[in-house]
């Protein structure tokens, strides 16, 4: 693969740590989708993905390998094809399968940097404790109607302990459902006090989404710009550059504003 292009935005010595870099992307959809592709371009060689989903119709709206030829095949595979199209050296892990406790230790095995494309709040939780105890940075994205990014780097706090979540004092699994539906309300919280979301979506939309009685809406401009600023903040981590935080940041996509994460916000 020549990535000779990347030279001079990026200096040699980070383009050999991006190719030496492993990356776990889990959730291989939209926003993780995404930002695997970034990285496979920017140089990223090893790569591991893991999603127990087909494509399906309805992720066409925003889900950059879904088309009518990859409908009804799992997200990892085509992904996995793909990028060997890409770069036919790289060498890319595949799982079929839902993140859950029992096999957060297989799939962080030899990772760096942990990508986490997910939606469900126990698997997030269970993949990014153990990658704390492993002290692997991992990079996120909060609900909100903008783009959004942050990172946890091993002496981060995680976003647990940030946000006040009434997970941060169970094992796994004594985490109810009801704890995820709180901790969901409390990252809302958070990341509705940016901008003025509610201009663009309506409070019994996202009232309904935190109880789980609605999927969440999704579209394409938010998904690709949040995938693309994941992949940035893998680079910055692997390449040694400050890196956004946990508080993260916010990009009004409809005003093109920016903001920094609040931490005092709750």
């Amino acid at each position: 693969m020549d990535l000779s292009r990347n030279i001079g935005l990026i200096t040699t010595k980070q383009q050999k740590r991006l190719l030496n870099a492993s990356v776990l992307i889990c959730g291989c959809g939209g926003m993780g989708g995404v930002c695997a592709e970034v990285l496979v371009r920017m140089g990223v060689n090893k790569l591991t993905l893991i999603d127990h989903d087909k494509f399906e119709a309805s992720n066409s709206n925003r889900q950059i390998h879904c088309n009518r030829s990859t409908f009804g095949k799992y997200k990892a595979d085509v992904l996995k094809n793909e990028f060997l199209k890409i770069n036919p050296k790289a060498k890319i892990t595949v799982y079929r399968e839902p993140v859950s406790l029992q096999n957060v230790n297989k799939i962080l095995k030899g990772i760096d940097i942990v990508v986490n494309g997910m939606d469900q709040m126990l698997p997030s939780i269970c993949l990014e404790r153990e990658a704390r105890r492993r002290k692997i940075s991992i990079v996120d994205a909060w609900i909100t109607p903008f783009a959004s990014v942050f990172s946890m780097k091993p002496n981060d706090p995680h976003w647990e302990e940030f946000l006040g979540f009434p997970t941060r004092f169970k094992r796994e699994t004594q985490i109810t459902k009801e704890d995820c539906r709180e901790a969901l309300r409390k990252e809302v919280a958070y990341t509705f006090s940016h901008f003025d979301p509610y201009s663009y979506i309506s409070r019994a939309l996202v009232k309904r989404i935190v109880e789980d009685k609605q999927k969440r809406p999704s579209l394409a401009p938010v998904v690709w710009l949040s995938g693309v600023l994941m992949a940035n903040e893998v680079f910055k981590i692997v390449a040694g550059l400050p890196d956004v935080g946990p508080a993260g940041i916010f990009y009004d996509q409809y005003r093109h504003r920016l903001m920094s994460g609040k931490r005092g916000s709750k």
